[in-house]
């Protein structure tokens, strides 16, 4: 056989992303690979490919000797060396790589940039000819023969592969309800701490977070309260509202221009964030802070003036009735918030529909009190699907048989997707 040497003239011209799909076609099925301290690794999941600045694979699942099943993101390179060379050793989105392949490996270290340092092993076999599928992957059952790895360890869990298209809804719907049930102690707990309306709006503005903007946003919310806010608009006129919710909360995130921040705020508001704070770098218009503090300014003040403006707490009250009429529709278009004058939304359908699933239908069954059987979890157990994540996609193609067809149909199963590879972290 060639050394790695005599094969290098083979490899150099391979793009990287060649190498990708040779790692998540061919690491699963290798017995083991080796590190450069010489520990064994067993690839039982080659994760899912990064579709953002960072690693090449999110929450890959390997064995390693010594400590067992360890959950984390892979960097794939051609040349060891160009780790360095790309910068990731100075990078903080890379913090969570717990494996470094390279086809050429040198005696070096693969450091990041919290100080911890990444394993790394050789991909020299993945250059040969594939290995053969094992003669009981023929009956292994649903998914990719990389899933393999997968259901035991989901057993362990208590998830047992189904053995059709139907005990996989089933399943689907189980495992759905139980990240429903988990969300919803999580507001109950919060409710326990603060008033519901503060919690419901913190959840929502995280929500409207894009990504890197999730935590910023929770920061406005908790700087800019809810108490506060809405005592301010209720003094105004109800068509001055939107703007003046706006104009309080552009001025807190710290994205308002200079003379704006310096304004006096009343009482009840925290210091200012840090402009920096923010993602904005290639954030795409609609998904700009800015932007989302527009839609969320004008969902607040229409929730404030709903018919519920005389209750104790218009923001739940006003989505509530919503999501006791029963209707998926009713409460996105609730949530929904049509576009500016260019004629981009401000929260569009999709985004809505998340905010639904994940934020109001369990807040108002916690509110409810947790009880086996609410409105919210009628609605939920309804709903229509949601648009696919990069999770429900590659769980769906890990996990579900060719020839099952559709069985993810609702929001309930794709959040049953999630629940089960939240499951593969534990």
């Amino acid at each position: 056989m060639p050394t790695l040497l005599e094969r290098k003239e083979e490899y150099q011209p391979l793009p990287e992303k060649a190498l990708a799909r040779l790692w998540q076609k061919r690491a699963a099925r290798q017995r083991e690979f080796r590190t450069s301290a010489g520990r064994r690794v067993r690839v039982l999941y080659p994760g899912r490919p990064g579709t953002a600045a960072g690693p090449d694979f999110r929450d890959a699942l390997l064995e390693v000797e010594g400590l067992g099943l360890v959950q984390g993101d892979v960097e794939l390179h051609l040349r060891q060396q160009d780790w360095y060379a790309h910068g990731h050793a100075d990078d903080p989105n890379y913090n969570g790589v717990v494996l470094h392949a390279a086809l050429e490996t040198v005696p070096q270290v693969t450091n990041l940039q919290n100080g911890h340092r990444a394993p790394v092993i050789s991909l020299a076999s993945l250059l040969e000819e594939e290995e053969p599928a094992a003669e009981t992957d023929s009956a292994a059952g649903p998914g990719t023969a990389a899933s393999a790895g997968l259901w035991p360890l989901l057993e362990r869990k208590g998830w047992g592969r189904p053995e059709d298209a139907q005990g996989m809804g089933v399943l689907l719907d189980a495992a759905g309800d139980a990240r429903f049930r988990a969300k919803a102690a999580i507001f109950a707990a919060l409710m326990r701490e603060q008033s519901p309306a503060q919690t419901l709006y913190e959840a929502l503005m995280e929500a409207l977070g894009y990504r890197a903007n999730r935590q910023p946003f929770l920061k406005l919310a908790q700087r800019a309260p809810w108490q506060s806010l809405a005592a301010e608009a209720l003094a105004l006129p109800p068509e001055e509202r939107a703007s003046a919710i706006e104009e309080r909360l552009l001025e807190v995130s710290g994205l308002a221009p200079a003379e704006e921040r310096r304004r006096r705020r009343p009482p009840g508001y925290g210091p200012a964030l840090n402009a920096d704070e923010w993602h904005t770098f290639r954030v795409r218009p609609a998904n700009h802070p800015r932007h989302r503090i527009g839609g969320a300014s004008r969902l607040l003040a229409r929730c404030l003036a709903g018919p519920a403006t005389g209750a104790e707490d218009p923001l739940a009250t006003a989505l509530a009735v919503k999501v006791d009429g029963g209707k998926p529709a009713a409460l996105t278009a609730a949530l929904a918030v049509k576009g500016d004058s260019a004629g981009q939304a401000f929260v569009g359908d999709a985004r809505a529909r998340d905010m639904a699933v994940n934020v109001v239908l369990p807040f108002c069954h916690a509110r409810c009190g947790n009880t086996e059987e609410s409105p919210a979890q009628a609605l939920y157990e309804k709903f229509p699907r949601l648009q696919p994540n990069e999770i429900t996609r590659e769980m769906a193609e890990q996990l579900l048989a060719p020839e099952w067809g559709a069985v993810v149909t609702t929001a309930r199963r794709q959040q049953g997707l999630i629940h089960l590879h939240r499951q593969l972290a534990g």
